[in-house]
């Protein structure tokens, strides 16, 4: 049986069940239709063939950016990893639902959402409900309540998450390390993030660029903003996916001084979009100089 959120989140349950997060992340439903679905150890492969890059740019490996983490289990896997390398960068997390709230409307009625009022799980006396609906609810038209519920109750759980009446909390692992090395933040690859600008040396996305889930005009657009948040030459773009059989596909990239990206390592025959990558240039400015992207403030090789 699937934990309620409310039972999830308590202080009884502080304690890492690996099994037991996965299985409550993956029944929750986000608003844009993804599932929060994560597996340890999935990146191995990934990690055993692109070491000898990451090892030889350790020193230079200040700040790291994972996008796309889900619950940002497999994050704190590339903490190890990076460590284990010889790095000590911190890394900042991001996903686009990571904050949620757990509120109680009547006695025995506990609603778990997301800040706008979504609903990712009701908790009917302790017993956890799904409220999004699936294939076979159009056919035995246990849609209509699921749909009519769900709109009657946004309103009121935004009412109440704005009027301060219910229990923040963030859709992530209780694995972390308790040095404060890893930084969750909310953020939409598709939307730029000034704060991200030629910030980091390392960029990390797994599962997330695809061609099942973007249109190549929306990954040129993640390519764009990825490519601004990286520091400059010698920094290093991880792109990967992981099938059904959970095998690996992805590329090691690094970027050259002319804001272009070389290949620099293959698993599983490379990345769905490496072409897109490696095809990609940076739009220059009108002196000349190529768009976020400082020459001169390479990372230590």
């Amino acid at each position: 049986m699937i934990l309620s959120a409310s039972k999830f989140y308590s202080s009884g349950t502080d304690s890492t069940d690996v099994a037991l997060e996965a299985a409550f992340f993956a029944k929750l439903k986000m608003r844009n239709g993804t599932f929060k679905l994560t597996q340890p150890s999935r990146f191995q492969e990934l990690e055993a063939a692109f070491r000898p890059y990451v090892e030889e740019r350790a020193d230079s490996l200040r700040e790291v950016l994972d996008v796309g983490v889900s619950t940002g289990l497999t994050t704190v896997e590339l903490a190890r990893f990076l460590t284990d390398c010889g790095g000590a960068p911190s890394i900042v997390a991001t996903d686009l639902f990571i904050e949620a709230h757990i509120v109680e409307l009547v006695p025995g009625f506990t609603v778990f959402c997301d800040p706008e009022g979504w609903p990712l799980q009701y908790d009917v006396r302790g017993i956890a409900v799904r409220p999004w609906v699936r294939r076979l609810d159009y056919v035995t038209l246990a849609f209509i309540p699921l749909m009519l519920g769900r709109s009657v109750l946004r309103p009121r759980l935004r009412s109440r998450i704005m009027a301060g009446m219910s229990r923040p909390v963030q859709m992530i692992t209780r694995s972390l390390p308790s040095n404060g090395e890893i930084e969750f933040v909310e953020n939409d690859i598709m939307c730029r993030s000034d704060r991200f600008i030629r910030r980091f040396d390392m960029v990390r996305a797994a599962n997330i660029l695809n061609t099942g889930y973007f249109s190549p005009d929306q990954i040129h657009i993640a390519i764009e903003n990825i490519h601004s948040y990286l520091r400059g030459p010698g920094a290093l773009l991880m792109i990967a996916r992981t099938n059904r059989a959970r095998e690996n596909a992805g590329t090691l990239f690094g970027l050259n001084g002319n804001g272009s990206f070389t290949a620099l390592e293959r698993v599983g025959g490379g990345s769905e979009i490496e072409r897109l990558v490696l095809d990609f240039r940076a739009p220059a400015t009108a002196d000349g100089f190529v768009s976020s992207l400082i020459i001169d403030k390479a990372p230590r090789m």
